[in-house]
């Protein structure tokens, strides 16, 4: 009952979001403020043209890489955070300054100082990290020292700890990291392919050139599609990690 109440208050919401769009573009030019079926008519264009998959595809596989590069060094960092204390200070410091950087500003300054191809790779790195660090860190960290306590004073072997205690207490962290850090990659990456025009065949690009159409219809279209790909996306990573809670 409750699945199908909350349902029915998407389908509302988006359907009274729509017909206030709808108004609010009565008596207004195309350029300034497109239809709703307008931003329809382009997004069919959009999925209907013979570059849609390549350009998609462009983009998610270097979401997915950046991601990727992102989530092994903070796997590294995080369990030597727990082993050693140092590296969880220097790290907490490191990541509270890189969080606190301004996303143009790391954008501007990958793409004065690196290979234009490189930019959005090293600024999704830069913006994601700190997020899958923190979690995986304080995941580690939060481990319930007496049950470790209990753990040795039992004789477990040290598989057994890693399995019954540091996996479970660290799962809820990073399914939250990895589902966030996700979100972030789509954001940070589609805005770093506006800035860097080195492949026309991307999500970003593709934005970029409508811009200077002027076509807020077509960037609207684009827009959607970014938020229906990352929606199916979080979608199969929590059928995923649900799954895999049933089976551990």
């Amino acid at each position: 009952m409750k699945k199908q109440f909350r349902k029915l208050s998407y389908v509302l919401f988006i359907a009274l979001f729509v017909v206030i769009w709808h108004f609010l573009s009565l008596g207004r030019k195309t350029l300034i403020f497109p239809s709703p079926y307008e931003v329809l008519l382009s997004l069919v264009s959009i999925v209907r043209s013979g570059i849609f998959i390549a350009v998609v595809f462009n983009t998610l596989k270097t979401i997915f890489l950046s991601f990727v590069i992102a989530f092994v060094p903070a796997l590294v960092l995080g369990i030597f955070s727990k082993l050693v204390p140092v590296v969880y200070i220097v790290m907490d410091g490191v990541s509270a300054v890189a969080r606190s950087i301004p996303t143009v500003a790391i954008i501007l300054m990958a793409l004065l100082l690196l290979p234009v191809s490189l930019t959005p790779l090293v600024i999704c790195f830069f913006v994601v990290f700190p997020v899958l660090y923190i979690n995986i860190a304080e995941g580690l960290v939060s481990v319930d020292g007496r049950l470790l306590e209990m753990a040795r004073s039992y004789r477990i072997n040290k598989r057994k700890i890693i399995t019954d205690i540091y996996i479970p207490s660290l799962r809820p962290f990073l399914i939250a990291g990895i589902r966030s850090a996700i979100g972030l990659s789509f954001k940070i990456i589609v805005t770093a392919e506006v800035f860097n025009f080195v492949n026309s065949n991307t999500i970003g690009a593709q934005m970029y050139m409508h811009k200077i159409q002027i076509d807020l219809a077509g960037i609207i279209a684009w827009t959607i599609v970014v938020v229906v790909i990352s929606l199916l996306v979080d979608f199969i990573l929590k059928k995923l990690f649900e799954r895999s809670e049933i089976q551990w």
